[in-house]
């Protein structure tokens, strides 16, 4: 899915953050976080998530969603446990 055409929607987002923590969703190692002047900067809770929601491209992906289950950026562990359990 291209982010910046569909973002994510806040309410998903939101369980993102409730799990990870706002600032968990940031990609330190992305251009636009560079671009943005993050890494000067210091960012409660709801500033990263307002960040997010604006530019999603700030955004650590993959983003994925299993039934409740939730991760952020690549985590081939928690995957293969999802996938085993069923």
């Amino acid at each position: 899915m291209d982010l910046v055409q569909r973002p994510p929607a806040p309410a998903e987002l939101r369980r993102f953050s409730q799990r990870f923590g706002s600032l968990g969703l940031l990609d330190p190692a992305s251009r636009a976080y560079s671009a943005a002047g993050l890494a000067y900067m210091r960012l409660d809770e709801e500033g990263a998530f307002e960040r997010v929601l604006a530019d999603p491209r700030l955004l650590r992906l993959p983003l994925v969603r299993w039934g409740t289950r939730l991760s952020v950026g690549v985590d081939e562990d928690a995957w293969r446990t999802w996938l085993a359990e069923g």
